[in-house]
């Protein structure tokens, strides 16, 4: 489930042709006239206030004029309405879609190579997460195969940091031990602490990556065009959040290597560098 903060309902937003009804309109019969989106969220206009209101929870079907692709937003909650002019501009972002929801708004968003370098520049991890629950799995068995490698990538990262992680911690039990019996040297303290901080947020937000890169390869959509499209999403995923060595690594493994050779390999690589 994507759950947005402040910070990404503010992420950069572009001005896109598009057409917003209730979900159950499949005619857009009577329907909004769009105005930008992002790939949390989206803005349309309203002629009256009430119509929504901040908070709520509403369903929604998107056509992309552009192309007259249509697809449904189950689960959107308004967070703003601004009055310009006569009519008011309804702000909302997305709080969960499934896989091929996701497909269809990232399309909507990444017409162009230089909006998807800006709208990648301040993307999140969670951006890029959506429900199984209505999200159909790939038929491709070397979708699986890519999964596979990407998650034991994972588990060699987590064992190969492990022998970092204890000598960050045990320089906190020697901060801890040295200041027993006298005065704690607090800066000293906050600097092993702010270390081992980043190195938690390190950890963590690699380790994500890669199942959330697994999760991306193992959703893969069948049909050739949108297969097609979904390679580019994982293409930007990968750009924007694996690190240098994690892409290398994952290259190595493409050409054979096991995760534990190829991340050793591309730590000796990038450090060459």
């Amino acid at each position: 489930m994507i759950q947005m903060d402040l910070e990404q309902r503010q992420s950069s937003r572009f001005l896109r042709p598009f057409l917003v009804t209730g979900n159950e309109d499949e005619g857009f019969s009577d329907p909004f006239d769009g105005f930008d989106v992002n790939l949390t969220g989206l803005s349309f206009w309203v002629e009256e206030a009430d119509y929504f209101l901040p908070e709520q929870q509403i369903s929604l079907r998107i056509k992309n004029t552009e192309t007259d692709e249509v697809y449904c937003l189950e689960s959107v909650e308004v967070v703003h309405q601004r009055a310009e002019g006569e009519r008011f501009l309804c702000g909302c972002h997305i709080v969960q879609v499934t896989s091929a929801q996701l497909l269809s708004h990232h399309r909507i968003v990444m017409t162009d190579e230089k909006t998807a370098l800006v709208s990648m520049a301040d993307s999140k991890l969670s951006e890029f997460d959506f429900i199984e629950d209505g999200s159909s799995l790939s038929t491709d068995q070397a979708d699986f195969q890519e999964a596979s490698m990407a998650l034991n990538l994972a588990v060699s990262q987590l064992k190969s940091s492990r022998n970092w992680g204890h000598v960050l911690l045990q320089d906190i039990q020697d901060s801890i031990d040295s200041a027993q019996g006298t005065q704690v040297d607090v800066e000293a303290l906050k600097q092993v602490l702010s270390r081992f901080s980043d190195y938690y947020d390190h950890m963590s937000d690699t380790t994500i990556a890669l199942g959330m890169l697994a999760k991306l390869l193992a959703h893969t959509p069948d049909q050739p065009e949108d297969k097609s499209a979904w390679k580019t999403l994982i293409s930007d995923f990968e750009t924007r959040f694996l690190t240098e060595q994690q892409q290398i690594a994952y290259d190595f493994m493409h050409q054979g290597m096991n995760a534990d050779e190829a991340l050793k390999m591309a730590e000796e690589y990038v450090n060459r560098l």
